[in-house]
Parts: structure tokens; sequence; C-alpha cells
């Protein structure tokens, strides 16, 4: 049984990590940075180009750090990346279907801080999201929160006041998350559950709890809880704060795509740390973090190169971290804080991956069927879905599907059309053929692969796409085995670490780690998974080596 009692200090805590995450004072950084130097002497390594790494690199060789990013893979970006079949007919994206808080918010302060606001294009996507169930077909518009609750009360009238009180409880925290709060004031620390009474109150409850307060019928609870597979739990175990704020972000904020693919986004990032004076080593995989009475003092690649560091960002999984930490005893000084950090790591779970199909089609659907971001089920138990995932079995796991050409014309070549079809999936049903995939034995896997796939295309042309086979020209599919060898992260994680109770925003893991000198940027740690949290967990990075430094 989880210890779902999160104490008044860890929430503190992380209740200013995220009121600073959403409002970043660029002025108070810049004043601390300044006295910090001379900085030539200050190298910086960063393991890994993931969004997280990308951003921590492009915010140290800002500000006048010699940077340098090691990145094991052929081009920079993680999952933020892209890859084309048909000799470049089709450009598929490898994750993003949405992201939020550009227009005016966090991500574009953080575009204009690091220079790339000029340099990425994002387009704004014509609706929050459609839905299909047994029993309706919805479609969510952007930034109208009062919209999608009347359609819901129309729906549901004898739930219309449940309805309305859970869309204040989530808008509600997603306001007191924006005021100001010093967590080195002693009096907006006492005064915190007054001043920030909704997330004080939502501290300790799971999304079902919450759900529980407002809501009895379960399609309206089904419904109001449409976006957990963002965050990768079913209501039972997803932090309701987590699922409050993300959620009443992404439908004030609204939703946005990059144009032309999320690799533009990784490559601005990219050219702005190499016009800063950084590097980008590509193709070159650090292997071991090195340790001097008990700092950090560089890293080795594959390859036996060295490069010296007093700091290090590893944007590469918090479990592959540790283990580049020196393991032989005789080389080890870390202190008790640090031994008791590592068995806590060992506690958490990766989160789950996913299963993708991306389909070339021969025809045009844009604004023939409609819907950007689609969410498809037959049923209307989130928990049923959750374990219909945990086994890869697309029959009761709900289906995702993305139309790209609905985000923007010219998307794919004239005549064709890009989607994806998508499901969370387990490692457990893949684990099997680990030792025989990772060998380059495939046959029995690529059976299993083929048939999962080929069930995700018979859910969504039977729930979304009416004769989509028929239209199919390319296609490509990955499995939680396919994420693991890309990224390395353990069972193929996509959000980091699982995002339950004791290990989501109020005490997740923190950037800083009892290694002196060693950062954490990544989906494992910070706020958890998604394009602006990993963003913003460079950034946190950034902020933690400024706060240690400046004592």
């Amino acid at each position: 049984m989880q210890n779902r009692t999160i104490s008044r200090r860890d929430f503190l805590k992380i209740a200013a990590g995220t009121t600073a995450a959403l409002a970043v004072d660029w002025t108070h950084i810049n004043a601390l940075l300044a006295k910090i130097g001379p900085k030539e002497k200050l190298p910086v390594v960063v393991i890994g180009s993931g969004l997280g790494g990308l951003s921590a690199a492009a915010i140290f060789a800002r500000g006048g750090f010699p940077v340098t990013l090691i990145e094991q893979h052929d081009r920079p970006g993680g999952y933020a990346t892209s890859f084309e079949r048909a000799g470049g007919k089709f450009t598929f994206d490898v994750s993003l279907h949405a992201t939020s808080g550009v227009s005016g918010g966090p991500m574009r302060q953080f575009f204009k801080e690091t220079g790339i606001l000029d340099k990425v294009d994002m387009v704004d996507l014509p609706d929050l999201c459609r839905i299909i169930t047994p029993d309706h077909d919805l479609t969510w518009p952007q930034r109208n929160p009062e919209a999608i609750i009347e359609q819901l009360c129309r729906i549901f009238p004898g739930q219309s006041a449940g309805i309305r009180g859970f869309f204040a409880e989530i808008l509600g925290v997603l306001k007191e998350a924006m005021k100001p709060f010093d967590h080195d004031s002693w009096w907006d620390r006492i005064t915190f559950p007054i001043t920030h009474r909704r997330m004080w109150g939502i501290r300790n409850k799971t999304l079902a709890d919450l759900l529980d307060e407002y809501v009895q019928d379960a399609k309206a609870r089904s419904l109001l809880s449409t976006f957990w597979p963002y965050y990768g739990l079913p209501p039972s175990k997803l932090s309701g704060f987590l699922y409050a704020i993300a959620t009443a972000a992404h439908i004030q904020l609204g939703g946005y795509y990059v144009k032309r693919r999320s690799q533009d986004l990784s490559y601005a990032l990219m050219d702005a740390i190499e016009k800063a004076g950084g590097q980008v080593l590509l193709e070159s995989e650090a292997t071991d973090i090195t340790m001097e009475n008990g700092a950090v003092s560089g890293i080795t690649l594959r390859d036996g190169r060295t490069l010296k560091a007093k700091v290090i960002i590893s944007n590469a999984s918090t479990p592959v971290t540790m283990r580049m930490l020196p393991q032989d005893p005789a080389q080890r000084d870390y202190s008790g804080k640090a031994e008791k950090y590592m068995e806590k790591l060992k506690t958490y779970r990766p989160s789950l991956s996913t299963f993708i199909v991306w389909l070339g089609l021969n025809k045009e659907i844009r604004g023939k069927i409609k819907g950007y971001e689609i969410f498809a089920g037959g049923h209307y138990d989130p928990e049923q879905a959750y374990q219909g995932c945990l086994a890869c079995d697309p029959k009761q796991s709900g289906i995702g599907v993305t139309i790209y050409d609905n985000a923007y014309s010219g998307y794919s070549e004239p005549g064709t059309s890009t989607i994806t079809v998508m499901m969370l999936s387990g490692y457990e049903p893949w684990r099997r053929f680990e030792a025989d995939y990772l060998a380059g034995r495939k046959e029995a896997y690529g059976e299993e692969k083929d048939r999962i796939t080929e069930e995700l295309i018979d859910q969504a042309e039977r729930l979304v796409i009416p004769g989509l086979r028929s239209m199919i020209e390319v296609k490509v599919a990955a499995t939680p085995l396919t994420n693991k060898r890309y990224t390395k992260n353990p069972e193929g994680a996509i959000y980091g670490y699982e995002q339950a109770l004791d290990n989501a925003y109020m005490n997740r893991i923190e950037s800083s780690t009892p290694f002196k000198g060693l950062y954490l940027a990544s989906a494992w740690g910070g706020g958890g998974g998604g394009y602006q949290p990993c963003l913003g967990s460079g950034l946190k990075a950034f902020k933690a080596f400024l706060k240690d430094w400046n004592g």
C-alpha cells in the first residue's frame, strides 16, 4: 500500500517549484547568474539531447558557460524527433500530438530567452480533442472551458452541479498555482494553506478521490477523466493534483503543434546551443560519470574519450544515470544521504510505454474526417482501459488517433495523409521477447508486433476512419522494445517514473541530487512527461545549480 500522506514540508517545497515553473522570474535568474564567474572555469556536460537536455544546454550556453551536449543518436530530440519513409514522401512525428502554454504562456517566454522564438512556428490546433464513446461523438473546443461544461451538462443534466464543481476545482488549482509564492519566506509557507486553499486541499487525493466529490455517473466520470492517458495512470492511481493542474492548463491555454514537425524544435534548440558557443556531439554515447572528492569531475564516452566537467546535467533516464556513477566500492565515496537516495529511487516504477502505428495514406482526408486529436473506445471504464494497456490489448485499452493533416494545410504531400494510431502499453507482454530482440532475433517478436498492429488498425477503421485499410500506403509500428532500444529508457517508459501519488508533482524527485555537480533534466523528475514539463526540467536544473552555487 502506498503512503498517501504528503507532509506539509514536502508539499510546500514542490508547490514552490510548481508556481515557479509556470511564472519564471528571468530577471532574478540573470541576477544570480551575474554573481558567478569566471564561467569558463565551469565546464558543463549535458548527457542526452531530449528536450530536457536541449533546454538545459541552451540555457547554460546562453549564460556563458562552456557547454558540451552528448547524444547517442544521429539527431537531437529524444522522443521529439521525426523520421521519413517512402523516399521522403512521408515524414512521421515520433511523439508530438499537442503541447500547451505557447501563446503568451511560459513556453513562449522560454523560447524568447533561449533565442528560438522566431525559429519555431507553432500552429494553433483546430480543437482541443474529439471523444468517441459508445453513445457520443464529442468535440471539445480550444480555450473555452464554459463550452465544454455546457456540453457535458446537456448530456448529464442530473450531474450539472457536480460537473461545474469539478471544473471550478481544477481551474481554481491552476489559478492558484500561478500566484506568487516564495518558498524562502516563512510567512508564505505558514499562510500557504489559506492563500492556496485548493492546492492544499487536493494534495493527498487521487483523481478518483477528486471525482468522488463531484460526480457519481460512471459515463460522466469517464469523460471528465478523458486525459488520463496523457499521464499514464488511471483515476484510482493518478495524482489528482497533477491531473487538475495539467488538464486545466491544456483546456485554458489550448493545444499547439510545431510546424513542420517536432524535430524542428529540437534542431532550433541545437542551433541555439551552438550559436551561444556550445558544442553538440551526435553519435556519441556517455558510459560513465567520474567523481573526485564526492563531486562530479567528468564523463567517459563509449569510444574512450573523456570530458572534464564541473557540472553534469543528465537527460538520460535516472536509473541509467545512477548506473553511470562509480559502482566499485573502492571508488565510491558516497555520503549516507546519497546511499539513501539511491535506495529510494529503487522504490519507483517506470511509467507505461506505447505501441504506435504510423500510417501514410494515399488519399487526402483533411476535413473529411473531423478531429485532430481523437480519443476512441468501446466502454466507459478507465480502470479496465488501463488493464488493457498493461496487457497491450487494443480491444480493451481504447486508442488515440491523430490526423496530422487537420493541424494545417500542407502537412502531407498532395493526395496523401499522415496519421498515427496508438495505445499505451505495459512492458510485461514484451519482456519475453527482450533477449532475442536485442540479439537481433525478431521473428516471434515481429509476429506479435504485426498482430497488434492489425488490431489497432481494425479499431481505428471501426471507430474513427471508415475504409482506412484501403488507403494505407506506408505502415510503420513501434513497441515498448523499440522505445527502449532508441532511448535506453527502462521498459521503454515515455513519462519517466510512473506518476503515482507518491511520485507526482507533490513529491517528484528534484533536479538536484546528493552528488555535487550532478543534476537531472528529464521526464524522470520535475513535472514528469510532456513537452512543456521536459523543457521546464532543463530550466529547473539550471535554477538548482544557481541556488547551490550561490549558497
